[in-house]
């Protein structure tokens, strides 16, 4: 089996570690399963056989991750063309009726719900001191007594759940672009 990524991995286990991701951003974007799947199967199928003919090089890990989300997306796309249908099916006036903030541009919609995904892969005291300190700009003394802790540890603490979380969402493919 062919070796890609810059980790020599084979083929196989590669698209085994970025199937879940490129799944859950297509049924993020059609939200059906069925559909979700085959279109999952026809990204690695294409981006695969352009490595195959050597139309795309597969040494750069991330280069493939960008490579196999834009991918991703023009096949979402091509598909919503097909049937003469727009990305939106639930209306942004009426989920701010209920109450949403919701961003103005969508692609920041898009974002947010990678970012809060990212967050929950974090330990809990990262998430909490992110939360009360980026989100919602809470002062390191007031987060440093919530948490029982100086502030200066606060100040590490956050230094080091905010270099946690940006290396999820680098491995998630956030930063590609």
């Amino acid at each position: 089996m062919k070796v890609i990524s810059g980790r020599g991995e084979s083929a196989e286990a590669w698209v085994e570690s970025l199937w879940p991701r490129i799944y859950r951003f297509i049924y993020y974007k059609l939200q059906n399963r069925e559909e979700a799947e085959d279109l999952t199967q026809e990204v690695f199928h294409r981006v695969l056989s352009k490595v195959n003919c050597g139309e795309v090089k597969g040494e750069n890990e991330k280069k493939m991750q960008a490579y196999s989300f834009t991918t991703a997306r023009n096949l979402v796309t091509d598909l919503w063309r097909r049937r003469g249908r727009h990305p939106g099916t639930i209306s942004i006036y009426d989920l701010e009726e209920q109450g949403w903030d919701i961003p103005q541009q969508p692609q920041k919609v898009e974002e947010l719900i990678l970012i809060r995904e990212a967050l929950a892969q974090l330990s809990p005291e990262h998430r909490r001191v992110l939360t009360w300190r980026i989100i919602q700009g809470r002062p390191v003394e007031e987060v440093a007594r919530k948490m029982k802790r100086s502030a200066s540890a606060v100040r590490t603490l956050q230094f080091r759940a905010v270099r946690s979380l940006r290396e999820i969402l680098e491995k998630g493919g956030y930063f590609n672009g």
